[in-house]
């Protein structure tokens, strides 16, 4: 029957419904690959770079800005844009939301929240994190001030995320499915809580420690310019 759905809550109206021609095999094959195919690209580059030279750690945070990005933009980018169609839409990434959603509903209703802080994430996360990896290549001094930006925006989203779906009594997919729920909704949503707060406490700690050489700089200084005046005096 035309509108049946296989999402939660079961009396969700999806009238424009259309089930995926593509398997779920196929699905995570093709979106992980194309994600996989642009990390391994930044992690040779990244080693072959000489002015900065990276760190492993270094790298890993550079992988990580350019899957932020990619998702942020490309992904979560079509649904802000076409989240009031996504229900019927075959296309390759209409098809990668409709999959997700068997883990979170609010994305085939077009959930206020949803689509509102989706938005923010693709039109702003997705470009900053970019603009980040563009910095840690030049070497940037606000390298830190834009991976501290990014991972706030990135915590404070995913954190509200999660929250109102708890609100909600895990209303919106199967709960406790080993797919739908642990890997969909929980794990691959904890990525952007557990390194975002890495990246936040790193940010701190750098720009931090800048700040300190730069003030005992000037105490340096200040007591230099105290000793060169008493000098004077003596004279």
């Amino acid at each position: 029957m035309a509108g049946e759905h296989p999402y939660f809550p079961k009396d969700l109206k999806l009238p424009h419904y259309r089930p995926n021609d593509k398997g779920v095999v196929e699905i995570l094959s093709v979106f992980f690959g194309v994600i996989g195919v642009f990390v391994v690209s930044i992690w040779v580059y990244s080693g072959t770079t000489k002015n900065p030279r990276f760190t492993f750690i270094q790298r890993v945070v550079l992988c990580w800005f350019m899957i932020c990005g990619l998702i942020h933009t490309f992904l979560e980018g079509y649904f802000g844009v076409f989240h009031d169609v996504l229900a019927g839409d075959m296309s390759f990434l209409g098809q990668v939301w409709k999959e997700y959603s068997m883990g979170d509903s609010r994305y085939m209703s077009s959930d206020a929240f949803v689509v509102s802080m989706e938005r923010i994430t693709a039109f702003i996360d997705g470009p900053l994190s970019f603009l980040t990896l563009v910095l840690y290549f030049r070497n940037s001094p606000y390298r830190y001030v834009f991976q501290l930006i990014v991972s706030l925006c990135q915590l404070y989203g995913d954190t509200l995320y999660f929250m109102t779906e708890i609100f909600e009594d895990f209303s919106h997919g199967y709960m406790y499915h080993p797919q739908y729920f642990w890997f969909y909704f929980v794990t691959m949503n904890m990525f952007w809580i557990v390194i975002p707060s890495c990246l936040i406490m790193q940010s701190c700690y750098k720009l931090a420690k800048s700040q300190a050489q730069v003030d005992k700089m000037k105490a340096s200084e200040y007591k230099a310019a105290i000793a060169k005046h008493d000098k004077k005096k003596k004279r």
